[in-house]
């Protein structure tokens, strides 16, 4: 699921945004992309993954679950969850940040 917002609505970059949020930065070298996740628990998985794309004076979070890592060598494509309700709440949860945050600037 997607959550795009104009650039203008934040009072930091997205990077620390997320950081605040309670997400932290991941570099895959296999893919060459940079992401952020926010575990759900002690372990790796199941997490919540987001990507951050920046274009035109808005910023898209994109956001999924993993459930669980790939399981075998080569294998891109994790268990993965984009449209249940536990991601909507995330994108909810982020949109409030947001909201309080500018609210608190005006």
């Amino acid at each position: 699921m997607k959550l795009t917002i104009q650039s203008s609505q934040l009072i930091d970059s997205p990077p620390n945004f997320l950081r605040r949020a309670g997400y932290a930065y991941i570099h895959d070298r296999h893919r060459g992309q940079s992401s952020f996740v926010r575990r759900l628990t002690r372990d790796f998985y199941p997490r919540l993954h987001c990507y951050i794309f920046e274009q035109g004076g808005q910023v898209t979070f994109n956001l999924h679950l993993d459930q669980r890592p790939t399981r075998y060598e080569g294998q891109s494509p994790h268990a993965c969850e984009y449209d249940s309700p536990l991601v909507q709440q995330e994108l909810d949860r982020l949109q409030s940040m947001i909201d309080q945050q500018s609210s608190a600037n005006q």
